[in-house]
């Protein structure tokens, strides 16, 4: 007869538990590295536009910096938040502060901005720009370090105003007349247009104009004067012939004592003249008084003015001051 050998009770409840606690240290073992390796993290860095790539195990945004040795400015932006958490493909984002001078609206002001370009500084500072306005640099481009950022606002108007179209003088030559005469047939006036300009400012400063549009409403009228041509006069049956008449204010002066700035003894026919106007030594034939000389000047003589010589105070007093017409011989 056979008899069955059995474990002991005892033996079989020691096994059960060594094989439950070595279990129990694998799981442990097997968590505590599937643990170790799941708190590693990929996280994007860009420094100032700087990218790398970093393998690392900070939960937040502050540790991830501290590690990195990432020093921040005290107007830097970072970009979550320093108190976010890190997830693995985090982005990271530091952006950097500038010192920027603004110029806009007739006023300048000096700040530091992260903006990373041109177009986030001015949206910082709310400037709102117009369709023409200029920006210098461009909205789009990038702030790279301390940078001078100009907005000139530029405003185009539309001008209108009227314009005088300038007359003309229209010159017809007549014998009848004495050369050097002229005499006005018609009187002119001038005409008139209206314009309009398209006009533009720089920060309320005209900087170019450009006619658009032209509109005459009245033709001008030329002036039309009939100009001598003679050279001839009949005088008490006498025809004069000269080179050039001329109407003039004569005076009259008798003896000073003085001889005449040419160096002669001042005598009837003797005229006091402007050199400028009738040459000096010129002879003349003056209406009412007849055939004279340029011999003498005056300070007061000048223009179409002659002072003719006559023998008495009284013949100067009753001559007074006259227009006549002279001259000029050949």
């Amino acid at each position: 007869m056979r008899l069955d050998r059995k474990t002991p009770t005892a033996v079989s409840a020691v096994r059960r538990a060594w094989i439950i606690a070595g279990l129990a240290i694998i799981t442990l073992v097997a968590g505590t590295v599937f643990g170790f390796v799941w708190t590693r993290k990929t996280v994007t860095l860009v420094d100032d536009g700087k990218q790398i790539t970093i393998k690392t195990r900070a939960a937040d945004v502050n540790t991830f910096l501290l590690d990195q040795k990432v020093a921040l400015g005290p107007h830097d932006v970072v970009m979550p938040g320093q108190s976010e958490k890190l997830t693995d493909g985090t982005l990271v984002e530091v952006r950097r502060a500038h010192r920027i001078s603004l110029v806009a609206d007739n006023g300048k002001s000096d700040f530091y901005s992260a903006g990373k370009t041109v177009g986030d500084v001015l949206n910082e500072k709310k400037i709102v720009l117009n369709v023409e306005d200029i920006v210098k640099p461009q909205p789009g481009d990038r702030i790279t370090g301390d940078t001078e950022i100009k907005v000139v606002r530029v405003v185009n108007e539309s001008e209108v105003k009227k314009v005088a179209i300038a007359s003309d003088t229209r010159r017809i030559p007549n014998p009848e007349i004495s050369r050097g005469i002229s005499r006005t047939v018609s009187g002119g006036h001038d005409g008139e247009e209206v314009q309009t300009w398209r006009v533009t400012y720089h920060d309320r400063q005209e900087v170019t104009r450009s006619l658009m549009d032209r509109q005459i409403t009245s033709q001008p009228v030329d002036k039309v004067v009939e100009v001598g041509t003679g050279q001839s006069v009949s005088r008490a049956g006498e025809v004069i012939r000269f080179k050039e008449a001329l109407d003039v204010v004569a005076t009259a002066y008798t003896y000073t004592g003085y001889n005449t700035s040419s160096g002669t003894v001042p005598a009837y026919g003797t005229v006091a003249v402007d050199p400028s106007v009738i040459p000096m030594g010129a002879r003349l034939y003056i209406e009412g008084y007849g055939y004279a000389t340029a011999l003498d000047r005056g300070s007061a003589i000048r223009g179409n003015r002659i002072d003719v010589f006559l023998e008495s105070e009284n013949e100067a007093y009753s001559w007074g001051v006259k227009r006549v017409r002279i001259y000029i011989l050949d």
